[in-house]
């Protein structure tokens, strides 16, 4: 029997051997782990401060839509100290993609695909999503929300896609806090690598669990509509567009952009 409890007592363990010292605070129910991190992170928290949710009762995703949060998923934020360039901060949210679907592949067997910039999809439903929010002096707030056991009848009702979870893929319930800590690992890998010189491995993992790459798409970026081909994919997280005339133009995962595939 898969025992399923996220608590600070639980996920601890599971940590010790990972490169960054992650501090944990779980809790039953919190508005929103963003914003719980945002909060420790303006009073001087570390990299590695980590909060765990069972619900959130103001979960928010990307350019402030409500990001649903039943009990059984995996909702979590954790603050990063890259120090980084902002052109190179923003390609962080390819390290947290990468590692959430890479890790449900390897932990669940499941066809994860990420659709640009961060979300996860398992055979055109979504699975889960992360985003990425700078926080003081370069520092960043990374959210990640995960259907893991929410049953098929607590799925939230999307507008443009239908959810899914690990539950309803694989017909079986998850230890979260052994997936978070396999998630965590994998990140880290993924996170030192992108902040050294060669991480052409990283952007060749990202290429290859690409959604969008090679697809007609249609991307909304504050307001102006832009129709092209994917061409290339950067590793700052921007992809490249091939328009209709030839020119090329690149999209930046900011928080004011959308992307649909089809024109």
């Amino acid at each position: 029997m898969i025992r399923d409890t996220l608590t600070e007592d639980a996920i601890l363990p599971l940590l010790r051997d990972l490169r960054i010292r992650w501090q944990v605070h779980a809790y039953g129910s919190v508005a929103s782990t963003n914003d719980a991190v945002r909060r420790l992170a303006e009073s001087g928290a570390p990299e590695g401060t980590l909060v765990v949710a069972e619900t959130q009762t103001a979960g928010r995703g990307r350019r402030g839509s409500t990001w649903a949060s039943p009990p059984g998923g995996l909702w979590l934020s954790f603050l990063l100290r890259p120090h980084l360039p902002p052109e190179r901060a923003s390609g962080i949210s390819v390290v947290v993609a990468v590692a959430v679907a890479r890790t449900v592949i390897e932990e669940c067997g499941v066809s994860a695909r990420i659709k640009w910039p961060n979300d996860v999809f398992v055979e055109g439903k979504k699975l889960g999503g992360a985003m990425v929010a700078s926080v003081g002096e370069g520092g960043l707030v990374v959210g990640v929300g995960l259907n893991a056991n929410v049953p098929e009848d607590q799925l939230p009702e999307l507008s443009w896609y239908e959810a899914t979870s690990l539950l309803r893929e694989t017909g079986q319930r998850v230890d979260r806090a052994m997936l978070l800590a396999r998630m965590l690992a994998a990140f880290e890998t993924r996170y030192f690598s992108y902040r050294s010189p060669d991480h052409a491995e990283l952007m060749n993992e990202w290429r290859e669990l690409s959604l969008v790459i090679g697809e007609s798409v249609t991307a909304v970026v504050g307001g102006e509509t832009v129709r092209g081909t994917v061409f290339g994919l950067e590793d700052d997280g921007g992809i490249v567009l091939r328009l209709a005339d030839g020119s090329h133009r690149k999209v930046l995962p900011t928080g004011d952009v959308t992307l649909s595939v089809g024109v």
